[in-house]
């Protein structure tokens, strides 16, 4: 075959490769998502996972992102049963504005504690997963809230986990009407005439 004719060919043949390429991952289409290493469950995996970073981040500060707060992971976990959740444990990964720095540390919104290292729990996603060297740490000193600030990266990761709703106490029975004891006075009214 002359030189020209195997340059056209190949030419031909790369873009036949290159259209079946844009054929299979065309305009609409992406690329299948890169597998994360899954979580090895101590107990149950959780009856639900809710990935959605706005509900997660209102769900851990009980207030709504700023237009400023870049949140770049958040996961939340749940275990339920027949009365709602029993169990939690929520993630995130945050690029925060200056507003919610200064809420979360400098203000101090939830009363939490400066310590020197962070506790790590062995069910947590492959990304939450960070050198905690020259960050700020706060912990809880009654509940399993962390923040981890790092101000070089501008990057604040949170973690808490929870027992749920705690049931209330059943409600008290009733007391039943006991009987008049008969004395010498009836313990009904007397019957009024009708005119």
């Amino acid at each position: 075959m002359p030189p020209k004719q195997k340059i056209l060919f190949v030419a031909l043949a790369l873009a036949l490769l290159s259209w079946l390429g844009w054929r299979q991952l065309g305009p609409g289409k992406s690329q299948p998502p890169k597998q994360v290493p899954a979580i090895s469950w101590v107990g149950a995996p959780p009856d639900r996972v809710v990935m959605d970073p706005r509900l997660v981040f209102q769900r851990a500060f009980w207030r709504s992102p700023a237009a400023g707060d870049e949140i770049v992971h958040a996961e939340r976990y749940e275990w339920h049963d027949a009365d709602g959740v029993t169990k939690w444990h929520w993630f995130m990964e945050i690029k925060p504005s200056p507003e919610l720095i200064k809420y979360l540390r400098d203000d101090n919104a939830f009363g939490l504690t400066r310590t020197s290292s962070v506790t790590w729990s062995d069910e947590r996603p492959a990304w939450f997963n960070f050198d905690s060297s020259q960050a700020v740490v706060m912990n809880s000193t009654q509940a399993k809230l962390q923040l981890i600030f790092k101000a070089a990266e501008n990057t604040l990761y949170a973690s808490d986990s929870g027992a749920g709703m705690r049931r209330g106490a059943p409600e008290p029975a009733k007391p039943t009407p006991a009987a008049p004891i008969p004395g010498r006075l009836p313990t009904s009214p007397p019957p009024s005439p009708k005119p």
